[in-house]
Formats: structure tokens, sequence, C-alpha cells
């Protein structure tokens, strides 16, 4: 049994239909919190809320968009459903792969608003209910942009270099509310459809994690958990980094020789 018990609070989780989202809306349950799924794709957030709730935990499903009036509906949803709102956790994002030379306005709007914007527009829908016992945010941001670069993910990179801002500054701002603000930064978890999924790249991306594997949902969805719990009360403002030692490195060279050692 988890340490980190969220019983009698309400959690919504954005993107949560797989992958990451799907694992921390699991967590957050089995810890005891009721659980909203907000998610794009309503089939499959209904299908986990389905499983979850055959295993007698709370979890249900709602639409999610990454517009001002989408992310008001997915605070309004939980309310709905729950009657209270204490855990906020926007983990939806991702972005089409463009290079910066043919990038568009519409996908770097479009990332922007799914990654950044959307964090703005739920924290604004959120307060009001999150200032009543004191609640808490928390976002996943990446390693790309606050830490490392990736080619053809430039607009990523730089939304995500604002979310780490963003927790900083509303971390501050809501701190006499009692309301905490985090992150969590992944590095290369392993997805089983995209361009990182390719047997041939992922076998090359994991020679170059110090613990030797790709990281799973849950690596990331138990450090969700615990920024979300009570124990964590008195951190704010901070990321964590959730990625088998990857950023460690200075470059490639480093990783090879360590291979030579071995």
């Amino acid at each position: 049994m988890t340490p980190f018990r969220l019983d009698g609070k309400a959690a919504l989780v954005t993107g949560a239909g797989r992958g990451i989202g799907a694992a921390i809306a699991t967590r957050l349950a089995e810890a005891g919190a009721q659980v909203l799924l907000a998610n794009r794709s309503m089939g499959v957030a209904q299908e986990l809320a389905a499983s979850l709730a055959l295993r007698g935990l709370a979890a249900r499903a709602a639409p999610f968009d990454a517009t001002e009036d989408g992310c008001r509906a997915a605070v309004g949803a939980t309310l709905q459903a729950f009657g209270r709102l204490d855990i906020l956790v926007h983990n939806a994002g991702g972005c089409p792969w463009s290079p910066l030379e043919t990038l568009t306005g519409d996908v770097l709007e479009q990332t922007l608003a799914l990654n950044l914007k959307s964090c703005f527009w739920l924290t604004q829908a959120a307060l009001p209910a999150l200032r009543r016992d004191g609640g808490r945010i928390v976002i996943t941001s990446s390693v790309t942009g606050p830490r490392v670069a990736m080619r053809d993910a430039t607009h990523y990179a730089a939304a995500k270099a604002g979310v780490n801002g963003f927790i900083r500054s509303a971390a501050l701002e809501l701190a006499p509310h009692r309301i905490t603000v985090n992150g969590v930064e992944p590095g290369f978890v392993a997805k089983d459809r995209g361009r990182l999924s390719e047997p041939a790249r992922k076998e090359r991306l994991v020679r170059y994690i110090p613990l030797g594997t790709a990281g799973a949902p849950d690596d990331i969805a138990f450090a969700m958990l615990y920024f979300a719990s009570d124990q964590a009360r008195w951190v704010t403002g901070q990321t964590i980094v959730v990625d088998g030692g990857m950023t460690l490195p200075e470059s490639g060279r480093v990783m090879e020789e360590t291979w030579d050692d071995a």
C-alpha cells in the first residue's frame, strides 16, 4: 500500500487516456482519490475509467481540449462529478515534429496551447476550488527544453521551458493560498507508437541512458503521486527530473567511454 494516501481528495488529470496520463490517474485512484480522466479521445478515457471502477476505484471520464473554454469545462466536470477539486494534474502535451525552417503558425499555436497556455487556463479555472483547503497543481514538463535539445522540436522545447517558468512563478503567487505548484520532467519513456517507438531509434536512445533502460509510465506517475500528497506540503516551485540519468553525461562521448570501461 502506498504511503501517499489521497483519501477524500478529488483530482483532475488531463491527457489521461494512455501512457503516462493513464498511469498517473491509476496511481492517484489507488491512493484513494476520486479522479476525473480528461482526454481528447473520450473512448480511451471511458475504457480506463470503467476498468478502475471495476476495481472499486472512483473514476469518471470527460472530454478535454486545450482551449480556455475546454479547460474550464474540464474543471467544471470534476466539480460536478465530485463536488470538489484538490489536485490538478496537467499532463496533456506533445507536438507534431517540425523543422524550425518549415514550422507553421498553426503548429506553433497548437503546441503552445496544448503544453503551455492550458497551464494558465486550467489554473485560473481551478483556483476557487483549490483555495478552499489548499491544493496541489502538478504539471508534466520535459527534459527537452529546460535541460536538453532535440532536432525538429524547437517549438516543443520552447513550450516546456515556458512550463518550468510557469511552475516557479505560479508557485510564488499561489503560496499564500497554501497551493503548491510542482512539475515532473520525464526523459525517454517507452511508447507503443510514434517516431520514438521505432525499434532502431529506441535502441540508440537507450544506449545513452546511464541506467540502461527506457522509462515506464509508472516512473513518472509515482513522482506525481508524491507531489500530489500531503507529504509534499512544503515543496513548491520545483521540478524533478525522472530520466534514468539521461541528462547527466556532458555528451555522448562520455557514455561511449563508459561502455569501453565496463
